[in-house]
């Protein structure tokens, strides 16, 4: 059996943009700071435990306390429900990636999980927009661990308890540079999806890579090579 963990955010979901948005809103109303020119991959965990405790610790000389991690939260997750409602043309997946995700899950070959970086609060309206439940897949996000090898770690490790087995391969999806980062950190193969073709991720050595889910068939194949 070969497990396969997919990022969420400009993964599965077309969605980085309008999360980036609602995290600076929330980000400046709870604390007060402006994140509008902060550059994500400049920061030592880019999650949302990671962004928020490093930015706090950078100007304010200390770590975020329990009420205000829980306000932003509640803040961001407001503000993803409002822009859904408002307009939801920008909460779209990336294409074919319901399709592909609810294939795997019908094949008994193959099991699925979700690690993202995202809080689990905020990852479920995005996930609930492009119609894909979490609750019966091993899902690992920032509301347990702050740096992407220990949110992808314990995704496995779900996974290993659920399905009893040792995976014969274990591939992770993503599209950031911190995704493909943290797959050499843990030794295991990367697909990248490039949505906006940019090519961001074979500058950076990702030798497959895939601008969405659409080509099925080569997806399967590349897994099963």
């Amino acid at each position: 059996m070969k497990l396969l963990i997919f990022d969420i955010d400009g993964t599965l979901a077309d969605t980085k943009k309008v999360d980036d948005q609602c995290f600076i809103q929330a980000f400046e109303t709870c604390f007060d700071i402006d994140l509008s020119q902060q550059r994500w991959e400049l920061l030592q965990n880019v999650t949302d435990w990671g962004i928020t405790e490093e930015i706090i610790l950078t100007n304010w000389n200390r770590l975020p306390n329990a009420v205000e991690y829980q306000k932003m939260k509640q803040l961001l997750v407001q503000k993803l429900k409002a822009a859904k409602e408002s307009t939801p043309s920008l909460f779209q997946e990336v294409k074919g990636a319901s399709s592909f995700f609810n294939h795997l899950k019908a094949q008994p070959n193959y099991a699925i999980g979700i690690g993202t970086g995202a809080w689990e609060e905020s990852a479920l309206v995005k996930l609930d927009a492009i119609g894909i439940d979490p609750s019966d897949i091993p899902f690992s996000n920032s509301n347990y661990f702050k740096t992407r090898a220990q949110i992808t770690q314990h995704a496995i490790e779900q996974a290993k308890e659920k399905h009893n087995t040792n995976f014969e391969k274990i591939i992770y999806f993503g599209d950031g540079e911190w995704d493909f980062k943290t797959c050499k950190q843990l030794g295991i193969p990367f697909i990248g999806i490039d949505i906006l073709n940019d090519g961001k991720l074979k500058k950076l050595g990702a030798k497959t890579v895939f601008q969405n889910f659409e080509a099925m068939e080569d997806l399967l194949q590349f897994i099963e090579q």
